[in-house]
């Protein structure tokens, strides 16, 4: 942290830090757990009170338009008991995803990767998880985190990033809600919609991929 302080360094944003299959984490397997293989919930608070104390804010990456098949919500191979959503039809979990009647893999999920399956971001019980009071946007910002940035941003609808928006200013109203919206946010239409990211109600700021493009170009 000092050495980052001496560079002028003033966010640390982190790719998902929860608990998951795989290395990158965008299979998420519980939104409530951090990963042993980075720490434990005292160690982060312990770095973000002490980057708090250098001026340093610590940005999340919330992943909520789908998890991990290998999740405690999905739990397809039977890793967590087997009450998942994907095993159990009675599971609690089961109206948070979108199963099929026919084809494989028989539920809906990421651009056809299998291990992502999608959330139905509109089912109450998922907003509640994620924006509740007790919900996993406001409890890690809590725990010291000072805001999210949205993963696929186009693909949540806008009401459920208003709800988001309302969480995190709820818990902390100087938090930060950043979207990753590859072309221009601005003007960006997705499913058939012009999104109104920057009106006011939904993210304070866009990841900039256009400027990105240009200085590469």
């Amino acid at each position: 942290l000092p050495y980052l302080r001496s560079l002028g360094v003033t966010a640390i944003y982190f790719n998902p830090i929860f608990r998951a299959a795989s290395n990158h984490r965008y299979d998420t397997a519980d939104y409530c757990a951090i990963d042993p293989m980075l720490g434990d919930e005292a160690s982060f608070q312990t770095l973000c009170q002490e980057a708090r104390d250098m001026g340093i804010s610590v940005i999340l990456d919330g992943v909520f338009s789908h998890t991990g098949a290998d999740s405690v919500y999905f739990d397809k191979f039977g890793n967590y008991g087997g009450h998942g959503a994907y095993l159990d039809e009675t599971s609690p979990y089961r109206k948070w995803y979108r199963f099929k009647s026919d084809g494989e893999p028989g539920y809906e999920c990421w651009w056809g990767v299998t291990d992502l399956p999608n959330v139905e971001e509109t089912e109450p019980s998922y907003r509640e998880f994620i924006c509740g009071k007790n919900g996993v946007v406001r409890r890690w910002m809590a725990a010291g985190a000072a805001g999210w940035r949205l993963d696929v941003a186009d693909e949540l609808p806008d009401s459920f990033i208003e709800e988001v928006r309302r969480a995190v200013k709820a818990e902390n109203p100087n938090g930060v809600l950043i979207g990753e919206v590859w072309e221009d946010a601005s003007r960006k239409v997705s499913y058939g919609e012009h999104r109104r990211y920057l009106m006011g109600d939904e993210l304070d700021a866009a990841m900039n991929y256009p400027f990105r493009e240009m200085m590469l170009d």
